[in-house]
């Protein structure tokens, strides 16, 4: 049986993940599984929490950002959801002030070393300011919504680049229980659609939009082959399963966003194509999961 990570931030993808379905649940007028979703996402965080105070795993080497990463990202989907769904604004604001500084410094702190052979695991940390440049620009923030959309731009970009080169040339390797990590670049796209509609102009924000959308096809491509091909293999259940959920639901959370300008209305009806993707990955990482638990319980009791 596989070794996993302890309790802790290397499992803030599920709690990403969560988050933004039930945000997306909710702009979508899926009836119910917000709230249940909500529930969910702040159970996970509570269990992410208290691993960490146990474990102390991982630390704050530059090396381990990228757990640290989907946590700062996580603690801000969250809330962002808790605001949809409740309606109360001041959940988004506390995690603003929690997670954006959190998402500057393992930003920062993931350039100063890149340890090991490519992987996009290395963007993890490099995403976290888009997710705080989202939440900026709906609360106002407008210029560190501005500063923090430009700091993941300059960092992810050239990195994710080097990884696809890195992919071609039979440089890097994608692992079957790691297959969903193949989504992670997506991440940066949809976001970034996001961030842009919020900060800037309409006329800005759909150059962007289009612009990064048509950049991300054949990544998006790409990324669905290689998940679906670990699903098949049923992978061993590792933290990767669930980095097949986030990316989708910003990809979900862009193409919305662009369905509000002035003829683009047909853009919602990707977005409603996607958030079905999302609550299909979101199943399959359950249903693993589960399915790792019940064999581990089986194990233990052999």
């Amino acid at each position: 049986m596989n070794q996993l990570p302890p309790p802790g931030p290397a499992w803030a993808g599920s709690l990403m993940g969560t988050s933004i379905l039930a945000t997306l649940c909710h702009i979508h007028g899926v009836p119910v599984a917000p709230w249940v979703l909500l529930a969910v996402a702040v159970c996970v965080l509570v269990v992410i929490v208290a691993g960490w105070l146990r474990h102390r795993t991982p630390g704050w080497d530059s090396a381990a950002m990228g757990p640290w990463g989907m946590f700062s990202m996580g603690v801000l989907a969250l809330g962002s959801a808790a605001a949809e769904v409740t309606g109360a604004q001041s959940w988004q604001v506390l995690s603003w002030w929690i997670g954006a500084p959190l998402g500057w410094a393992v930003c920062l702190n993931q350039l100063r070393r890149f340890e090991g052979s490519p992987t996009f695991q290395w963007g993890l940390a490099l995403v976290a300011p888009m997710v705080a440049a989202t939440s900026a620009g709906q609360l106002g923030y407008h210029w560190a919504g501005v500063a923090s959309f430009l700091l993941a731009i300059c960092a992810a970009l050239p990195v994710f680049g080097y990884c696809y080169v890195s992919l071609l040339r039979g440089r890097m390797n994608i692992p079957d229980g790691l297959a969903g990590t193949a989504w992670i670049p997506l991440g940066v796209v949809g976001q970034s659609t996001a961030a842009a509609h919020v900060l800037f102009d309409e006329r800005a924000s759909l150059i962007y939009g289009v612009t990064i959308l048509a950049i991300g096809v054949l990544p998006f491509i790409y990324a669905t082959q290689r998940f679906l091909r670990g699903v098949a293999a049923w992978a061993d259940y590792t933290p990767g399963w669930w980095g097949s959920t986030f990316p989708v639901g910003t990809l979900c959370l862009g193409m919305h966003l662009l369905s509000e300008l002035d003829g683009w209305g047909w853009m919602n009806a990707i977005s409603q194509v996607l958030l079905a993707v999302l609550a299909v990955h979101w199943v399959l990482c359950v249903v693993r999961f589960s399915a790792w638990a019940l064999s581990r319980r089986q194990g233990s009791l052999s």
